[in-house]
């Protein structure tokens, strides 16, 4: 297949895709538009995962407190003091980028395992302040009746008005990334995941670009916290506790932590995997967990690589000679 029509089949493909998800609203039940809205706050939380995984190759278990903090911030500025959007909003994000500076300042002095166990800590750290703090942040039962703002006469609290917004607002996010990831920071980024010290050694700034990558990261977790808590009406520790950090990791496996696209379509599968197996059995839990144990064992590269390895083997008529060869397959 020539590039040209890979290329002209992909530009098909993506704007297909694109037409159904804007009009999604007009076609499908309510439900559904609030599960693909599922899909889009977490897919910022992925997103920050991915981007530090696959990019600069470093493991945080600390994104979801940047995911809970932004809905923390809203709820207590908007919901109990009454400050208006899109103040409130600014002063959530703010405070996302003020924590993640002080902590990333301290966390990218560590390496490998020592900065797992680091933001694992910090993490954990948010967890149990947002659990027993019932003054300020009311414990275990959170911040409720948290509503979407209405804009220049347009109530976002109406589900469709909210998804559109959502829509909007993550394939920004997604333009914006992409466009970092090919620009000489992101590249020096991937030369500081493959060899900081040579990296260090041409010149580059390796602990401050690493501190830049984190903060970029803590944003998209923050602006799918504000999401998550306008979609939901509601804020609480479970938004911070350790089994959602290991299940948006999972996701970011499930679909390709080295692919562009791997922490969104990780996060598509995730979420309607546990809409659907929910709906048959109470043990959900345990066929979702089965799932993603048999990905990280058997597929390790995630869902997308599986559609690498046959575009490289159309692309490719040496390989799909091999690939018939060692199926058994006889070739004329």
């Amino acid at each position: 297949m020539s590039r040209t029509g890979a290329n002209r089949r992909r530009l098909v493909f993506g704007t297909g895709v694109i037409v159904l998800a804007v009009l999604l609203p007009l076609y499908a039940g309510e439900y559904t538009v609030t599960t693909f809205t599922r899909i889009i706050y977490f897919g910022f939380l992925a997103l920050s995962v991915g981007m530090l995984v696959g990019q600069a190759g470093m493991v945080s278990l600390t994104q979801t407190a940047f995911f809970g903090l932004s809905g923390y911030v809203i709820g207590l500025l908007g919901t109990e003091r009454g400050m208006p959007f899109p103040l409130r909003d600014l002063i959530a994000i703010g405070a996302v980028l003020i924590t993640a500076l002080v902590f990333g300042l301290i966390a990218m002095r560590t390496h490998q395992i020592v900065f797992l166990m680091i933001t694992l800590a910090f993490g954990q750290i948010c967890w149990a302040f947002a659990q027993q703090n019932t003054s300020l942040l009311h414990g275990w039962a959170g911040i409720r009746g948290i509503r979407p703002p209405t804009i220049l006469g347009v109530n976002f609290g109406r589900t469709s008005n909210f998804y559109w917004a959502a829509l909007f607002i993550i394939a920004i996010g997604i333009y914006t990334l992409r466009r970092l990831i090919h620009s000489p920071f992101g590249l020096a980024l991937n030369g500081i995941r493959e060899n900081p010290r040579r990296m260090s050694a041409l010149g580059y700034p390796v602990y401050w670009i690493r501190v830049a990558s984190f903060l970029v990261a803590a944003l998209y977790a923050g602006v799918g916290g504000i999401l998550a808590a306008y979609s939901t009406g509601i804020v609480t520790p479970t938004t911070m506790q350790l089994s959602r950090t290991i299940w948006v990791l999972l996701t970011v496996i499930l679909g390709g932590a080295s692919y562009f696209w791997g922490p969104i379509v990780g996060t598509i599968i995730a979420v309607w995997l546990d809409v659907l197996i929910s709906q048959g059995t109470a043990r959900y839990n345990t066929v979702i967990g089965f799932i993603f144990l048999m990905t990280v064992l058997f597929l390790p590269g995630g869902v997308l690589s599986i559609a690498e390895f046959f575009r490289d083997r159309a692309n490719n008529p040496l390989l799909d000679r091999i690939f018939r060869l060692k199926s058994g397959e006889k070739n004329k």
